[in-house]
């Protein structure tokens, strides 16, 4: 005999085949009659809103007179929501992303009366190892989930606790028929005996204990007034003298609380496509979104937050709000369908647009904060400099300058700054006109310079900025010129093309890899939610590159050169010889005493249905694939077990894995390090040595497709049509970013100063009124307030292992929030410039004080305002 928790809820995708208006219209009528029926019927006494707020919100917008009503539900834990703002992926967007989509959706929820105090996560594709650490940060033990478990390799129990690499550890709850177990259950025998019973024996065998999980709803479905009656004739009718009630998610959750003793530790991700499918090529498709949000995130991340610190803690006001809109803003395209790209057409126009939009209020709301900020402690002409990172950096930063005078000179406190110059323009000064008595006057103004140049900056203060001075030169500058040389080198590296072929040397320790680039191109017989290879296919490889042209100066050296792959069309086309040019071009760049090679690649798609990976070469000896994940390093052993895996996994357990930025192989005393700008995907191939194969993008035409090679069965997404999506062919121009780092050792602490010197690069704006259009704003004229502060400023430092994670706006008072993580393998004591700040949660609740940070393990501070 066992207690049967049945969760009456509705799953609400924002948006997925349909649209998020479609979506808002069927909410309007579904959410206001879950209102209705709970009213009227006190023995439906509980209805779960998919525990998100976005979709609440959207509710609340059409139908503003249900506010009091839904507050009173709330407030009684009849009606749950939150704690999320979406329902999140949890490898495709940043660690912090996923911090601010539970802290918003905590506070919405709180509006309402209550947030859900369960971390639940219904049909996100897998969950990183590190999610016990953020959901713990917002003060939650525990997660509820379907996707990722193998209960064969990794926790027996569906209760199990689950640690992090930083030590927090969760109550883990595995849902095993998913949150669509019992969905439309009605009252009749043959229903109930032929489904529920058998079901819950499973789970009965699964569990272990008295208490079982049963969920009872599924995508968009309406409530059913008449759960109450049926779960009655349930429990009459059950073989076991099961008794069936309807049941919330916290009141299980209370139940495993005051068992956790008992449950099974386990340690790792959740990504297995034991029992359900898990997408794990999903990190591929619609490149073009998952870049464009990248972009987003980091720039908010290492360049908006950061600039708003530094004004607001010199007394400069900034509206907060705005961060507040952008933030919820980027977040409705977190949700799992919607980051993973796997959507209509009309879908995906949607998120990219709302992505742009974003980005937009991004770019006007810095514009805005920086001009106040430059008004205040730099003269006009100059240049600030800003050093997003928690340390002093001295660096080559690549920025855009204007000068009336056709010479220049940098001087930072009277000394000159070396600088080169990669390009000059002479730009028309326009017409300005005025209005006058007989109408209006046009005068001409005189012409002016742009300067494209590479400053190699004095020493930046740590999260702060400094002034440089832009002054008229005496001495003629020259531009580069273009050379024909085929090898560029800085104090690290000699990068050369010789006869076609790539090479990268290591001028330190005498590392050289050969065959550096390759460029690897098959059929992609999958659809929008997974690649799959078309059988007979053969791979198109080609390691042959063409200079293009050369670049030298003291302080940038750059090479370019392209490659010419002979494809088919499409899937059909590759049954017949026929083959068209698809071109890649690159463009590697050294900098001055920098560890990292930067490079760009671009190209038109004019093929459908391909995948295309840059596999780039080592001479590394392993068998494991390295990662990041929010705050931690992950490592993955290679390979998979490919025979007979159909009798096993719903999906091929591919090797295919994600990255939050940084890709890596080791060995013993050397590594190769990538970190790359919104190419989520990549996989280990080889082994004596191995290369990381990094997938540029996948092109498909199709939302679902049944029968892949690699995922036997029905289609995913909606199985009974095709959904023809030509716009995820992605056929338009593709542009690549990713830097390339040869480094000792591949230890946690190295991996992040190799991505904050590639991530983290210094910023610049220079206070200027000769050239108005770079920045969004900067053509209307502002009243700003008089005042005068520093040229040279900084917030505070960090020692390292501590990393800088981010400086978001404190929400429940005034101030900033320091947000840091232990990237050593021991514990470090909190640092001086942090011991006399208030320790807080992500949800800016106080804590009792840690003298020491954890390896992998955040802590936040806050800086009073």
């Amino acid at each position: 005999m066992n207690q049967i928790h049945v969760i009456a809820h509705t799953h609400w995708d924002q948006e997925w085949y349909f649209t998020h208006q479609d979506s808002m219209v069927l909410a309007s009528y579904n959410f206001a009659e879950v209102i209705d029926t709970l009213e009227k019927d006190p023995a439906y006494s509980c209805y779960h809103l998919d525990g998100q707020m976005a979709v609440v919100e959207d509710f609340l917008a059409i139908n503003p007179d249900y506010r009091v009503r839904l507050e009173t539900l709330v407030r009684e834990k009849r009606i749950l929501v939150g704690p999320w703002y979406t329902q999140t992926d949890t490898y495709n967007v940043h660690g912090e992303s996923i911090i601010r989509n539970l802290k918003y959706g905590i506070f919405a929820a709180r509006k309402l009366g209550h947030a859900m105090q369960v971390g639940y996560l219904p049909d996100t594709f897998g969950h990183n190892a590190q999610m016990p650490t953020i959901l713990q940060g917002c003060n939650i033990d525990n997660i509820v989930f379907w996707r990722g478990i193998d209960h064969d390799k990794q926790a027996k129990s569906s209760q199990f606790l689950w640690r992090a690499p930083s030590g927090a550890t969760v109550i883990a709850c595995a849902m095993a028929f998913g949150y669509g177990a019992a969905k439309n259950m009605d009252s009749e025998a043959s229903h109930l005996q032929g489904k529920i019973y058998p079901m819950v024996n499973l789970l009965r065998s699964r569990a272990g204990i008295n208490d079982l999980l049963l969920p009872c709803g599924g995508d968009q479905v309406s409530i059913d007034p008449a759960l109450p009656k049926i779960l009655q004739v349930a429990s009459a009718s059950s073989p076991d003298q099961d008794r069936y009630v309807i049941s919330s998610l916290e009141r299980y959750v209370d139940i495993l609380r005051a068992q956790r003793e008992q449950f099974e530790r386990w340690e790792g991700e959740l990504k297995s496509p034991r029992y359900t499918r898990i997408h794990k090529t999903i990190g591929s498709v619609r490149y073009d979104i998952k870049k464009k949000n990248d972009e987003v995130e980091q720039f908010i991340l290492r360049q908006l937050e950061p600039t708003i610190a530094m004004a607001r803690h010199q007394g400069i006001p900034v509206n907060l709000s705005l961060v507040d809109t952008l933030w919820k803003k980027l977040l409705r395209s977190h949700a799992h369908d919607s980051i993973g790209g796997c959507n209509s057409d009309t879908t995906n126009r949607d998120i990219l647009h709302r992505l742009e939009q974003t980005e937009q209020l991004c770019h006007s709301l810095w514009n805005l904060v920086v001009k106040m900020l430059a008004a205040a402690c730099a003269r006009e002409g100059d240049l600030l400099i800003f050093n997003p990172l928690a340390i002093p950096t001295q660096r080559v930063v690549i920025t855009t300058l204007y000068s009336r005078a056709d010479n220049i000179a940098l001087t930072y406190q009277g000394q000159p700054i070396p600088f080169d110059v990669l390009k000059k323009d002479i730009l028309p000064g326009g017409t300005a006109i005025s209005l006058t008595a007989e109408g209006e006057r046009e005068t001409s103004l005189p012409p002016y310079y742009r300067w494209h140049v590479a400053v190699k900056t004095p020493v930046l203060p740590p999260l702060g900025y400094l002034s440089v001075n832009v002054e008229d030169g005496r001495a003629p500058l020259r531009e580069p010129e273009q050379t024909k040389s085929s090898e560029i080198e800085n104090a690290h590296y000699r990068l050369t093309l010789d006869a076609g072929t790539l090479i990268l040397e290591d001028k330190r320790s005498g590392r050289r890899i050969p065959s550096f680039f390759t460029l690897e191109d098959c059929a992609d017989a999958g659809d929008s939610y997974d690649f799959s290879p078309l059988v007979g296919d053969t791979p198109t490889r080609c390691s042959y590159f063409t200079l293009l042209s050369g670049v030298k100066t003291p302080l940038v050296e750059k090479l370019t050169f392209k490659a010419t792959m002979l494809l088919p069309q499409d899937l059909a086309s590759r049954q017949d010889a026929a083959r068209t040019p698809l071109s890649i071009r690159f463009v590697c760049e050294l900098r001055h005493d920098d560890p990292n090679l930067y490079v760009e690649a671009s190209l038109e798609n004019s093929h459908c249905d391909h995948r295309l990976r840059l596999l780039i070469g080592s001479d590394i000896h392993t068998r494991h694939a390295i990662a990041s994940q929010p705050f931690a390093i992950i490592h993955r052993e290679t390979g998979c077990a490919g025979e007979n895996w159909q009798e096993r996994y719903r999906e091929m357990p591919v090797d295919i894995e994600t990255t939050e930025g940084i890709i890596a192989v080791a060995e013993a005393g050397k590594a190769l390090v990538v970190n790359s700008r919104g190419m989520k995907e990549f996989q280990i191939i080889g082994s004596e040595p191995a290369a990381i194969a990094l997938t540029l993008f996948k092109s498909t035409g199709v939302l679902g497709r049944n029968d892949l090679q690699w995922r036997p069965g029905r289609a995913s997404g909606i199985n009974n049509t095709v959904v023809e999506t030509p716009d995820a062919q992605l056929l338009k121009p593709l542009c690549f970013s990713f830097t390339v780092a040869l480094a000792g050792n591949a230890g946690h602490l190295t991996l992040r100063q190799l991505e904050n010197q590639a991530a983290g690069q210094p910023f610049t704006y220079q206070r200027q009124t000769l050239h108005t259009l770079d920045h969004r704003l900067e053509r209307f004229s502002l009243r700003l307030p008089d005042r005068r502060l520093p040229a040279e400023f900084s917030l505070l430092s960090l020692p390292e292992p501590l990393i800088l994670s981010a400086l978001p706006h404190a929400q429940q008072s005034p101030g900033t929030v320091v947000r840091v993580f232990n990237a050593g393998k021991k514990p470090v004591p909190v640092p001086a410039s942090l011991a006399g700040l208030r320790q807080i949660n992500y949800l800016e609740e106080p804590v009792q004080p840690v003298t020491a940070i954890l390896p992998s393990a955040t802590c936040d501070f806050l800086i009073e305002a």
